[in-house]
């Protein structure tokens, strides 16, 4: 690359020489890629602050190594043990009594695979509201959650990554024009979860001021504690049967390719685990016996902890059709569904599996979702909507009427993204195709894919939205608030979430959110008849929203 497209950043571990491109708008940008953030030579240990690069010069005008996993979207292996490297994109340079708000963000990907490079993260629209994006790559899988504490390894790993990148973040991004007083970190799926374990945690809150989980929160029935200490030993076994003891299992791991163990780790799995609809078997765990603990209280008990959460505002929603992502399995094992609707029931109410009531309330699903016929292939949006609800819907109204119950010194907004257009970029790779806004639908309005690049018009209804979405998302890292009253930019006002009060034991209240479709509105309660069946059933068992089963 010519010397007029570069630009040097000079730090502590030496010179980065990133590239000079063109934002949509005609103004520069400047990229810093594959910059490394840590060093992680021991496996399954926490990761090391970087010393200095191995160059006193870093060529970072290409991204590198992401960590090994399989591409899910060409069924390619990629990526490599050496992995924590974080993109820093920049629409200003050598300005430093103008420093800009920072937002970095936390890939998803079923904390097993994906990375926060250009291919699906690329942050031109974000950078035009003039913002610091940085997008970084963490450990995946066992690599990066491997559980084995009477061997020294306390899961987590990823985490800590995590953690590393944002204090990264705290000491450079002022050499990038970044405000380091002024840090947003959100994340969409496992990326949601994990931004909300850091807003729960008392080592990650001291690096960032404002939190965004896009689809999802660490209370979701798939985001914590499963038998994390069995799939280790699972996975060791299923590469030497004759490994019993734990520094054998230990040892086994260790001598194992990265990609053996990558590959299999969706085996290791319990016939329990496997009944859910999304199959996490590596993921954080509660490590209050740790030496760092990053998640010292279930997240449950945390919530619950008036006051637990900094004065730190929080934006949360999810999408409105959340379940056409994960149609697959409902829909080739049908009878599976059918034969065994407790699989549904999620695991923050006080219901025990197979017991009488489980079975009694498993049939009142089915007939809620499907009618009398029961659970047939042939209802697809019935099937989406119901697994939109258990894995989504019901975990993000928790999260919210916690909140707003026991964290009132953090604001809390709402979304419901409902918007199904040219831009809703995941649902083109999946099959059923039927209305509204997948999984991760809410993306292709914030980043670019450089892998599937798509151009809208400017007048385009999409268009507008991702200027809204981005435009909201970047005020709130500016501000704390969204749609500050002085912009004019946007014809609707979001307001948060009220408290509530003590004093007001009301068991439900109306939860005020902001519609996202092509004419943004307020309005109450998402999926309000859905919640409302749910919202039942959660009051005879649990006696509300707020008062999920501490599950582990």
């Amino acid at each position: 690359i010519s010397n007029i497209n570069r630009t040097n950043v000079d730090l502590k571990y030496g010179t980065v020489c990133g590239v000079i491109e063109k934002l949509p708008d005609g103004n520069d940008f400047y990229a810093f890629r594959g910059i490394p953030y840590a060093t992680s030579e021991n496996r399954f240990q926490p990761p090391q602050p970087l010393a200095k690069f191995a160059s006193p010069m870093l060529d970072c005008s290409v991204e590198r190594d992401t960590c090994v996993a399989k591409n899910p979207f060409n069924q390619r292996w990629q990526g490599s043990e050496n992995c924590l490297h974080l993109n820093v994109y920049t629409p200003q340079l050598h300005r430093p009594n103008a420093p800009l708000p920072v937002m970095v963000f936390i890939h998803g990907g079923a904390f097993k695979y994906g990375s926060g490079n250009s291919d699906c993260y690329s942050p031109e629209d974000l950078l035009e509201q003039n913002v610091v994006v940085v997008t970084f790559n963490y450990r995946l899988g066992p690599l990066g959650f491997l559980h084995l504490p009477s061997q020294g390894i306390e899961g987590n790993m990823a985490l800590k990554d995590q953690l590393l990148a944002l204090r990264w973040v705290a000491e450079n991004i002022a050499h990038f024009n970044g405000d380091p007083n002024n840090v947003t970190l959100f994340g969409e799926s496992a990326g949601g979860i994990a931004v909300h374990l850091h807003l729960l945690s008392p080592l990650s809150t001291r690096y960032f001021h404002k939190a965004i989980c896009q689809s999802i929160t660490s209370l979701a029935d798939y985001a914590v504690p499963n038998d994390t200490l069995g799939n280790t030993r699972r996975l060791a076994e299923l590469i030497n049967p004759s490994a019993s003891t734990d520094p054998e299992i230990l040892e086994t791991l260790r001598a194992a390719s990265a990609k053996q163990l990558v590959e299999l780790c969706d085996r290791t799995a319990t016939e329990e685990e496997r009944r859910g609809s999304i199959l996490i078997p590596f993921r954080p765990v509660v490590d209050e016996g740790a030496n760092d603990p990053i998640v010292p209280l279930h997240p449950i008990t945390a919530l619950r902890t008036p006051g637990h959460i900094p004065p730190i505002p929080l934006l949360v929603g999810y999408n409105n059709r959340e379940g056409g992502s994960f149609l697959t399995y409902i829909t080739k094992y049908p009878e599976r569904y059918r034969n065994d609707m407790e699989r549904v029931i999620p695991r923050t109410l006080n219901v025990r599996q197979g017991s009488p009531e489980a079975k009694e309330l498993a049939r009142k699903i089915e007939a809620f979702y499907f009618g009398t016929d029961g659970c047939s292939p042939r209802k697809i949006i019935e099937c989406a909507n119901m697994l939109s609800d258990t894995s989504f819907a019901i975990a993000i109204r928790i999260t919210a009427e916690m909140h707003a119950r026991y964290q009132h010194r953090s604001p809390l907004y709402l979304y419901h993204f409902e918007y199904d257009g040219e831009l809703n970029l995941y649902k083109k790779f999946l099959p059923f195709p039927i209305s509204g806004a997948y999984h991760a639908d809410d993306l292709g309005y914030l980043f670019r894919m450089r892998m599937f690049p798509k151009e809208v018009l400017k007048q385009s209804i999409e268009a507008r939205i991702r200027r809204y979405m981005c435009r909201m998302w970047t005020n709130f890292a500016r501000y704390g608030n969204p749609t500050p009253s002085h912009d004019k930019s946007l014809p609707f006002r979001w307001t948060p979430v009220p408290p509530v009060m003590e004093s007001d034991s009301n068991a439900s209240f109306p939860l005020p959110y902001l519609r996202i479709n092509a004419e943004p509105e307020m309005a109450l309660d998402p999926d309000k008849e859905r919640i409302e069946f749910w919202q039942n059933i959660f009051n005879e068992y649990n006696g509300g929203f707020w008062n999920p089963k501490l599950f582990s």
